[in-house]
């Protein structure tokens, strides 16, 4: 996919509404357990940027929001021919020192695969820098690189910079004028002894931009330290008590993100008991057997609030922030939430309405490739979708909210 970011995707800026909508499914397609048999991950991606907006399932840690441009302002202090090259050492440079800062397990990016890495951290954080906020200017990472290597027309705005207000003269030397706010410098000596540790400077900024740009979003809402001091653990977005505190808009939000989890729990579940028996993997059929019996339980628990649930308003909700999600999606989930809700939810794992529904669902979208139908597909590929709550990123988003929220005294854990 590097071959990818770096080439077929430079017509993007043509469009920036079709630029980011590739962008995102690029990222999409190489973010791990994505394996999506019954095409919900439109939907599933709708509700995680509409809580999280500029993050991922492939992002680590806070301070690659600054590390990033910190390294393509240097890039940008002496443009070369090959600036690619340039930012992938300066990257190569961080890892290293990251790694004898953190070592394994912190959310080092590239420790284990070092030049061989498929995703650089510029190609994750790209979009979130949009986002947030903190890139200025629009546009794919090729573009950019781009711009870094036209020499004649860099310096002239860089002369023209000079002419401009006190504002724009008082950035920083090493800033290319127009493309990143202004943003606190960099440690001395960086990308050399960086850590993931923030400075209060460093954290207030990334609050700010994202109260600025989302103010409404359970992102920002969780990045208010009033909301988040003394707070447990949470598994889910919605165990998170700074959930019932949240704007109205986002409560609808993280109840939807709940049921929808909820619900799909079930059909992901039997897609793979019905694997399972193709494959004559009596082992896995206990054990999804056994979680499929723990859904119907939670589906039981959860029956009233199941059916008091506006799902006509959470479609207006998820087309309104994403008109790409296919109709079929939207006719599938009906379907299987109507199921769900008119069954005897527990025979559901041997109904043959149910059976035929998850069957021709993976078929319509995966067509000879569809392991329930095909046992070439079935040889080919192997590994079962991952059948636990969808968790709208929530893992990630802790991690990157408590990176910022530490320097404040206060964290989400």
């Amino acid at each position: 996919m590097a071959d990818i970011s770096n080439s077929t995707l430079s017509w993007l800026d043509s469009s920036e509404h079709e630029r980011r909508a590739v962008l995102e499914l690029v990222s999409a397609l190489n973010e791990p357990g994505t394996l999506d048999e019954l095409g919900i991950g439109s939907i599933r991606d709708t509700i995680s940027d509409t809580l999280f907006p500029g993050t991922s399932t492939i992002q680590t840690r806070a301070r690659y929001f600054l590390f990033i441009p910190w390294i393509l302002q240097m890039v940008e202090a002496r443009p070369t021919s090959n600036p690619e090259r340039r930012a992938r050492e300066l990257q190569l440079e961080l890892c290293n020192q990251l790694d004898k800062a953190h070592g394994e397990g912190q959310g080092v990016i590239g420790r284990e695969a070092g030049s061989a890495l498929q995703r650089w951290p510029i190609s994750i954080y790209w979009l979130g820098l949009d986002r947030w906020g903190i890139k200025r200017r629009a546009g794919a990472i090729p573009s950019y690189f781009t711009r870094v290597r036209k020499q004649p027309s860099w310096i002239q705005e860089l002369r023209a910079a000079a002419e401009r207000t006190e504002e724009v003269r008082s950035e920083s030397p090493d800033s290319h004028p127009g493309n990143w706010v202004n943003i606190p410098k960099p440690p001395k000596g960086f990308p050399n002894a960086a850590t993931f540790t923030l400075t209060q400077e460093e954290s207030k900024f990334l609050v700010d931009q994202v109260v600025l740009k989302h103010p409404q979003t359970y992102l920002a809402h969780i990045l208010m330290p009033s909301d988040t001091v003394g707070l447990g653990n949470a598994q889910f977005p919605w165990n998170h008590p700074a959930s019932k505190t949240a704007p109205p808009t986002t409560r609808a939000w993280i109840e939807d993100a709940r049921l929808f989890s909820l619900v799909h729990r079930g059909a992901t579940l039997l897609y793979n008991y019905m694997l399972a028996e193709l494959l004559e993997d009596h082992h896995s059929m206990e054990t999804f057997a056994e979680r499929f019996s723990g859904w119907t339980s939670e589906m039981a628990t959860s029956r009233a609030d199941l059916q008091s649930w506006d799902r006509p308003a959470m479609w207006n909700r998820l087309i309104k922030a994403n008109p790409r999600i296919k109709a079929g999606a939207q006719i599938f989930t009906n379907q299987w939430y109507g199921m769900a809700m008119a069954k005897t939810v527990p025979t559901l794992v041997k109904d043959p309405e149910a059976r035929a529904l998850i069957r021709n669902r993976e078929r319509s979208l995966k067509g000879p490739r569809s392991r329930l139908t095909y046992a070439d597909a079935r040889q080919g590929r192997k590994g079962y979708p991952l059948s636990g709550r969808l968790q709208f990123r929530w893992p990630q988003v802790r991690q990157i909210v408590d990176d910022i929220l530490e320097p404040l005294g206060t964290s989400v854990a």
